[in-house]
């Protein structure tokens, strides 16, 4: 894999053509785009877990009731101009601001900025985006510091780095397609689960 440079991503982004790598709304290109990728915002809603409510996260209670989620996940929606505030050693789940088309041939991958890193904000997401994909990109905010963090929905969270695959391939995954906001886990629709859960 080769990261696109800003030329290259400038060459192909936005543009009507089925290579174009569609990244929208760019609020500030001069801001968000940089030497190897485009910088993200946060979105307004969050996926919070409510553990007052459960033991633990039980994959096999997950899978026999489709709706067990709901016990221990709230989406939450913050007004923009408001703050989220991320509590020590708290993870929840957001998505990118912007939603982002991918053609056959580019794969990408976020990076936390490191302005926020070295407050102790951890953001990971998948450790790529495939070929195809559509979408808002859920990410996972872990605040590993020890003081709570106020996040401002818009503000620029990460990097989205872009790389050109060897070949096309087509996007095939079938758990999440499409998404406009975070998603939870759907874990539950991994096949190879059911052997392992039957011991």
């Amino acid at each position: 894999m080769s990261v696109l440079s800003r030329d290259e991503i400038e060459q192909r982004l936005n543009t009507n053509g089925i290579n174009s790598i569609i990244v929208t709304p760019i609020l500030d290109k001069i801001e968000q785009i940089n030497q190897i990728g485009i910088d993200c915002r946060l979105s307004n809603q969050f996926i919070i877990f409510k553990t007052q409510n459960i033991e633990s996260y039980d994959i096999k209670k997950f899978i026999d009731n489709p709706q067990y989620s709901r016990k221990y996940q709230k989406e939450v929606i913050i007004p923009f101009g408001e703050s989220f505030v991320l509590h020590p050693q708290t993870m929840v789940l957001s998505s990118t601001f912007e939603f982002v088309s991918l053609p056959n041939d580019i794969e990408a991958s976020i990076e936390g900025r490191s302005s926020w890193a070295r407050t102790g904000l951890m953001i990971a997401t998948a450790v790529y985006v495939d070929p195809g994909f559509k979408g808002c990109i859920t990410l996972e905010l872990c605040n590993l510091s020890n003081v709570p963090l106020k996040l401002f929905p818009g503000m620029r969270i990460g990097q989205i780095v872009f790389g050109k695959t060897s070949s096309p391939s087509k996007y095939e995954d079938r758990k999440y397609q499409y998404p406009i906001g975070p998603e939870i886990s759907k874990i539950k629709n991994d096949d190879d689960n059911l052997f392992f859960l039957n011991f």
